[in-house]
């Protein structure tokens, strides 16, 4: 059960540590460079003995850690999430510069004295062309063995045109990131989709595979995180049904164990 950007903000970060206290999420992953990172950084100390922290790479949200300046506007901020996706696929991105700023992103939460369980991108970034490239050259001189990859598992399940990409997207950063001996969950489940299932048998279902582990990503927050910084996830909606009886049940359901990332 993995809770994206640890430090986005405050309140984000308050209601992550929500659901981890209340033994809910077993993972996240901290962005290194925006409003809330500071905070964030803090605060993780008193969560790791109940949850693995990682880095969110962030190439599309606010000011970078380094000069990029293929991965910036003209205001000195990142692209935004399209304009990045162009800028790789049309093979503008320096290597180098991609590099430096993941480098510097992972630096920034290891020199806090985080033991750093794994990377993942936010807006799923880290899979585009040339990025998972510089990620699979990047995170083993850390000695980080982990990276997310968001498969669904079956291409069947990509109904929309922007999830097929990210479906197709998946498969190719997954064989980049498997040559460089990196591991990742076999498939993800977005909590929004196992929230609309309700309590039905086939919610457990979904949490199940025989193959491998399977990742839960969820964007939890406290009710003023979202009106802050309004965005595409209810995120106080998520935080109330990771801590409700109705999703113990769901997990009773599918008779799953929660781990972090570390197990995987």
């Amino acid at each position: 059960m993995h809770a994206d950007d640890f430090g986005e903000t405050v309140e984000i970060t308050r209601g992550i540590c929500a659901a981890i206290e209340a033994g809910a999420v077993t993972s996240t992953t901290i962005l290194a460079n925006m409003p809330g990172t500071e905070d964030a950084l803090h605060r993780v100390p008193a969560l790791a003995g109940s949850a693995s922290f990682g880095v969110h790479l962030n190439l599309c949200e606010g000011r970078p850690l380094t000069q990029c300046h293929s991965l910036l506007d003209a205001k000195g901020c990142f692209f935004s999430k399209r304009k990045m996706f162009l800028q790789s696929v049309s093979g503008r991105l320096s290597p180098t510069e991609l590099e430096a700023e993941i480098s510097a992103q992972i630096a920034r939460v290891r020199d806090a004295g985080i033991r750093v369980s794994h990377v993942d991108g936010h807006k799923h970034l880290h899979q585009l062309p040339m990025v998972a490239a510089a990620v699979a050259r990047v995170i083993p001189r850390f000695g980080i063995e982990r990276v997310r990859v968001t498969r669904l598992a079956r291409v069947q399940a990509a109904f929309q045109p922007a999830t097929l990409v990210r479906e197709l997207l998946a498969w190719k950063a997954a064989g980049t990131f498997r040559r460089a001996g990196l591991r990742s969950p076999r498939r993800v489940v977005d909590l929004q989709d196992l929230m609309s299932r309700g309590e039905r048998p086939e919610a457990g279902a979904l949490l199940r595979d025989a193959l491998g582990v399977v990742e839960v990503f969820c964007h939890p927050g406290t009710a003023l995180a979202d009106a802050v910084k309004p965005g595409s996830c209810q995120r106080h909606a998520e935080l109330e049904y990771l801590l409700s009886e109705g999703f113990r049940q769901v997990l009773n359901l599918g008779r799953v164990q929660l781990v972090s990332y570390w197990e995987i």
